[in-house]
């Protein structure tokens, strides 16, 4: 039998968001309760756990596929660090006498923070060679969720203050692509309070970028957190000042909870907030449109000017 796999792997994190470029140390420890949880900090001294580094060049690959069969049958599982749901597509690229059960292609959702059974691997005869090779793609997000329409989601900051909105739905800068589409951009000073502005679970956060600026490169290195709300869309807040976030993955917070500073990372011209609500949209991250509740009281989907 000849074994090989070949992953493409493309973990959709959204425009803007990026990956820490220093190494990380995760952790996985396992609960009275038989639970699996991941975190890049160690849990309590008395608990056994297994740690392992992360190279800056493979933390965009943080859900795995790994195998734990053995050679006649590989069972292949899906590894989810993040603190809510990712959707994995896996199909065959190259199939000779070999099956898959359930068959592939298939669409698998990883819940958060879990390790679970994905397909094995069989011969279809025993007694022929066989061989496979396959591929499988990630995106954040439960595609079955539906985005609340109706919901109001508040100004995410304080209500003492009023900003201005730079850049709307459709906005011409970078406002075109589907995963932003619908974002907005509030200009607001370096440091000022970032507000949930809709409660849920922090499902991931990148903390440790310093600059920010129009060169290309400056894409991939924004400080944000996505939030998981409970109807399974996702609020991402971008941009952020460096080590401002306050709070951590796997947290439950509220509408108005304070989340973060604002500031001027990643790709940006000056200092706002980059807010969008998102989707897994059969496996592709779009932004949706979402109502927002302004200073005044009035509820209307945002438009440039004052918040």
């Amino acid at each position: 039998m000849q074994l090989t796999l070949l992953p493409r792997i493309t973990l959709i994190f959204g425009l803007f968001f990026g990956l820490n470029t220093e190494a990380k140390k995760y952790y996985k420890h396992v609960d009275e309760d038989g639970i699996i949880h991941y975190s890049d900090q160690p849990p309590a001294a008395d608990v056994a756990y297994e740690s392992w580094q992360v190279r800056p060049e493979d933390t965009q690959y943080e859900v795995k596929i790994i195998n734990r069969g053995p050679e006649k049958a590989p069972a292949y599982y899906g590894v989810n660090p993040y603190h809510g749901p990712v959707a994995v597509r896996m199909e065959f690229t190259l199939q000779e006498n070999a099956v898959a059960d359930p068959p592939l292609p298939a669409t698998f959702v990883i819940p958060g923070n879990s390790d679970e059974l994905l397909t094995t691997v069989t011969g279809q005869d025993q007694y022929q060679a066989w061989s496979f090779q396959f591929s499988y793609t990630s995106v954040m997000g439960d595609p079955n969720a539906k985005h609340q329409d109706g919901h109001v989601y508040q100004r995410p900051f304080q209500a003492d203050q009023q900003h201005f909105i730079s850049q709307a739905f459709f906005g011409e800068f970078t406002h075109q692509g589907e995963q932003n589409r619908h974002a907005i951009d509030i200009v607001m000073p370096e440091g000022t309070p970032v507000l949930a502005a809709r409660g849920g679970v922090v499902m991931d956060i990148a903390d440790d970028f310093y600059d920010g600026g129009t060169d290309a490169s400056q894409i991939q290195r924004g400080n944000y957190i996505r939030i998981l709300h409970d109807d399974g869309s996702m609020g991402v807040y971008a941009h952020l000042q460096l080590e401002s976030v306050r709070v951590a993955p796997g947290q439950r917070i509220d509408t108005g909870h304070q989340i973060a500073l604002s500031g001027n990372t990643g790709f940006t011209s000056g200092p706002h907030l980059h807010f969008a609500v998102q989707v897994n949209d059969n496996l592709r991250l779009v932004s949706v449109p979402f109502l927002l509740q302004h200073r005044n009281g009035e509820v209307k989907f945002p438009t440039v000017g004052p918040l």
